[in-house]
């Protein structure tokens, strides 16, 4: 069982007793979506407050999370009209791709960028310290379980284990 931790903001750095720096305090409040944003836009934009992502914002970031809405609107709006369109005729007649596909794919470069910095997503939540637990168990729980399988398995456990059989000769 892992030992327990304290609270936010009374921990103590071993080496010099100074108070340890608290990250995402929750010094930012939730802020209302940028005007003329789509609805899937303010939809991940309400979900980014509603996830651990946000303990994590501080005032000189919410710049990033600006950033990342405006990339991910931008993004949707300019797939969906070259998707209407993909092939389109070029300035000498040829067929080319629609040009709506390089701005998105600009966009997309910006999000994922946004998204690294703001933590969105599992890989880059990780590497933010961010733990993404699908499931807790205490140890009883655990106990059980192997308990289980113990029994269900029909014979002694030590005749299972190798080492045991050398021991006991």
């Amino acid at each position: 069982m892992p030992r327990a931790k304290k609270p936010p903001g009374t921990a103590v750095d071993r080496r010099n007793g100074a108070r340890l720096a608290v990250v995402g305090s929750g010094q930012v409040e939730r802020m209302p979506p940028p005007a003329g944003l789509s609805t899937t836009t303010r939809r991940a934009w309400e979900a980014f407050w509603d996830d651990r992502q946000a303990a994590l914002l501080t005032p000189s970031s919410t710049i990033v999370l600006m950033r990342w809405a405006d990339a991910l609107d931008r993004y949707l709006r300019c797939i969906a009209e070259a998707d209407k369109e993909p092939i389109v005729t070029g300035s000498t007649g040829q067929e080319a791709m629609n040009p709506l596909y390089k701005v998105a794919d600009q966009a997309r470069a910006t999000l994922e960028a946004c998204e690294r910095q703001l933590g969105i997503g599992g890989i880059n939540a990780a590497s933010l310290g961010l733990a993404a637990i699908s499931e807790a168990r205490s140890l009883a729980d655990m106990n059980a379980r192997y308990a289980e399988d113990d029994e269900s398995g029909g014979g002694d456990e030590r005749d299972d284990d190798p080492r045991l059989r050398i021991i006991d000769g």
